[in-house]
């Protein structure tokens, strides 16, 4: 079987008939003159075959595996037998909006340094309604055009969060090829974001300033069950940053001494945080909570004079309580109430400001809140930068505010 339209959209799907007619219309719908769509079905049990082949058009193709051969082999399946230039991996559950093909061939075409294009997308829930994306779900702004492949990986590893929805997505064959296709070394949940890592380590990829696809969260995704409370989701993720250190470590930009002791100081505190979702999800291998909080709290008194004003970053899951010796107000704070987390750098950046200038003289930031020092990288560069760092291990970050 070899599909030879300029474009291929391949769908994947177990057991989603309802939700693979939706997709499949959008995917026909495209007003483009050369693609064909490949429904991969991996042994479903309802009537998926039946509603394929009630659309009766020839620019379908339906393979159905005897077994089911889980996500990775099915996404192995469709690129190994794609021989179009361009392929594009469709969810079941997913929409492709109007133009999807025309503007990612667009890009792909005048951008051969490009080994993928993103669009933009939105998000719908399983009724199509669409849905408000906030706070550390929401993914960071995307530069519109092409994007520097090494210049991606180092915002990702820098912390910024640029997050790639695979439906969205288009891939130039040769560039999949060129990079040997799919892996999942850390994570089976991992495999796109592997692959887009691996990709931008050899190629540009060029961002699409329109919304081309929709992506549809519900609680039967794999990726809702895997980044929910106690999932391994984050522990991959920090997995793949670490390689994500290694390419730029190969790249011409490891040159510059002063950028490797960048790319260390990100590797320690990624390796940090990898293993702090490793305790979480096997308890007895460190120090219980209990444990770690009563050494934070020695460790804050013998690096903090009594009596000092101090901001405590932890998320308010230890509360200024605890340091009855200090003058200790949350971040952010409101009266002196915890205010929850900044929307964004420029708001903590001004916060942190605003309390040094009221007396705030150390900022201490606790591990249930190391998310912070990547979530937020313009504070933690504005830290770094301008203040003295005190305390540096895997219970506290602490930096003396005082110029």
């Amino acid at each position: 079987m070899t599909l030879k339209a300029k474009v291929n959209i391949a769908i994947p799907t177990y057991n989603r008939s309802e939700l693979l007619k939706t997709s499949l219309q959008s995917a026909l719908a495209q007003d483009y003159p050369d693609f064909q769509v490949l429904v991969l079905d991996n042994a479903s049990c309802d009537d998926t075959e039946a509603v394929v082949c009630s659309f009766a058009d020839s620019r379908i193709t339906y393979v159905r595996n005897e077994t089911n051969i889980g996500i990775f082999r099915n996404w192995q399946r469709a690129i190994a037998v794609n021989s179009s230039p361009y392929l594009s991996i469709l969810s079941d559950d997913d929409i492709l909006l109007p133009g999807f093909i025309r503007e990612s061939v667009l890009a792909l075409d005048n951008h051969p340094d490009a080994g993928f294009s993103i669009a933009q997308a939105g998000i719908i829930d399983t009724n199509g309604v669409p849905v408000h994306v906030t706070g550390r779900e929401l993914s960071d702004n995307f530069p519109e055009g092409p994007i520097d492949g090494l210049e991606f990986i180092h915002q990702i590893v820098d912390g910024r969060k640029w997050i790639l929805l695979s439906s969205a997505i288009m891939f130039r064959t040769s560039a999949l090829a060129m990079v040997g296709g799919i892996d999942a070394p850390h994570s089976k949940y991992m495999l796109d974001l592997n692959l887009y890592l691996r990709m931008a380590a050899q190629f540009d990829l060029f961002f699409i300033a329109k919304e081309l696809a929709q992506v549809r969260y519900h609680i039967e995704q794999d990726s809702q069950i895997n980044f929910s409370l106690g999932g391994t989701g984050p522990l991959g993720v920090m997995a793949e940053r670490t390689d994500g250190i290694a390419y730029l470590l190969k790249s011409p930009r490891a040159e510059d001494a002063s950028y490797r002791q960048w790319l260390a100081e990100r590797l320690l505190h990624i390796s940090m945080r990898r293993s702090q979702f490793t305790s979480e999800l096997i308890p007895e291998l460190n120090l219980s909570w209990s444990e770690r909080l009563g050494i934070a709290m020695q460790e804050i008194a013998s690096v903090i004079p009594v009596g000092k004003r101090l901001i405590l970053v932890d998320e308010n899951q230890w509360g200024c309580e605890m340091l009855p010796q200090f003058d200790a107000l949350p971040f952010l704070e409101h009266e002196g109430q915890y205010w929850g987390a900044p929307l964004n750098d420029e708001i903590a950046i001004r916060e942190l400001e605003r309390m040094r200038q009221a007396g705030a003289t150390f900022i201490v930031i606790g591990w249930p809140a190391f998310w912070w020092l990547d979530y937020y990288s313009g504070l933690r560069n504005c830290l770094s930068s301008n203040f003295r760092c005190v305390l540096d291990n895997s219970r506290l970050v602490v930096f003396d505010l005082w110029l």
